[in-house]
């Protein structure tokens, strides 16, 4: 079994559906049986999942709808309590960073496939998210992005903005929700999806927090403990989706950030039959397909966006994966 068909997330993911497709006249129970997931599956919202099969019933969803902001309608029907038992202890944190924190830790108990992770530029923090698993996902970008906005809005307040919400995605047809949802300063065909922050908000007080309940809540999240075994392929590879685009992506700087040697790093990898560059070429060919489609950037754009040298160098490396250059590539797309 290959490591994205273990990737799961809580049916969770899928609630409101049913309600947002019946307003259009589409039967959800049929979009969600051609992507393989149960009619009912709304009703059993802690069960697990694959994480593919909830992408491509969003994108269907979408298409059937006939709304290309299908995620970002569904994205608004949810808060803190879609998160299920992470909602319980970061609900109760003390400041907005340690809200945040803890829903980081505690992701994998929602979703194996979402990766999030912050970076601090001088008074501006950039959170970013990844969703680890190929294929059609712009709806799935879209609630990961506009969740996370809509956590940070119930833990600042309603008149708090985002300096920048960035998505990956191309414009949609109507971009006023989108402005409506996440703020004046969204930007289209982004490198990454991410939100960007000044600094001192993660600071603020928590106005939800509840001192009483949060070693409750704590306790309670210890019954399903984020500290288990992780395969080093699937931790290397939340690293390299969000540090792709910094090019900072050696193996020596992705050691740094799990903590371990580049030695432990290789010997983790080999044991579990890959290598760190092998890893790097999936990351990188999920992005530059991305990238081509979207026809937004020039092929000196994306070859520096993956971390190589020049354009030929991307285009060389291109071909050999696909047999065909990047510009055939984009001709096709």
């Amino acid at each position: 079994m290959s490591h994205i068909a273990r990737l799961t997330v809580r049916a969770a993911a899928v609630t409101g559906m049913t309600a947002l497709c019946r307003s259009y006249g589409v039967d959800a129970g049929r979009v969600l049986r051609a992507a393989g997931l149960p009619a009912d599956i709304e009703a059993q919202p802690d069960r697990r999942v694959p994480v593919t099969a909830v992408n491509e019933a969003l994108e269907r969803a979408a298409v059937a709808c006939g709304r290309d902001d299908f995620g970002l309608r569904l994205s608004e029907l949810r808060g803190f309590s879609n998160l299920g038992p992470i909602g319980l202890i970061a609900r109760d944190e003390p400041s907005v960073g340690s809200a945040l924190a803890a829903i980081e830790a505690y992701l994998p108990l929602h979703n194996d496939a979402l990766a999030v992770t912050r970076e601090l530029f001088g008074d501006v923090v950039v959170l970013r998210s990844a969703i680890l698993v190929p294929g059609p996902k712009v709806q799935a970008r879209d609630i990961a992005v506009a969740m996370q906005h809509r956590i940070l809005k119930q833990l600042a307040g309603p008149a708090w903005e985002a300096e920048e919400v960035c998505l990956t995605r191309s414009p949609p047809a109507d971009i006023s929700r989108f402005r409506r949802v996440l703020g004046p300063h969204v930007r289209f065909n982004a490198e990454f999806d991410s939100i960007v922050v000044r600094s001192d908000l993660l600071e603020r007080p928590n106005p939800m927090a509840e001192e009483g309940l949060r070693s409750y809540a704590s306790r309670l999240l210890r019954i399903g403990d984020p500290g288990q075994p992780e395969a080093m392929a699937d931790r290397v590879r939340r690293v390299l989706s969000l540090l792709l685009s910094s090019g900072r992506c050696t193996a020596e700087h992705v050691a740094a950030q799990l903590g371990v040697s580049r030695r432990t790093l290789t010997r983790a990898l080999e044991m579990e039959g890959t290598r760190f560059l092998a890893l790097l070429d999936e990351a990188r060919i999920d992005v530059a397909r991305r990238q081509l489609e979207a026809k937004a950037r020039s092929l000196a754009e994306i070859a520096d966006l993956l971390g190589f040298s020049s354009a030929s160098a991307f285009s060389t490396w291109f071909r050999h994966h696909h047999g065909i250059t990047p510009r055939d590539w984009r001709n096709r797309a």
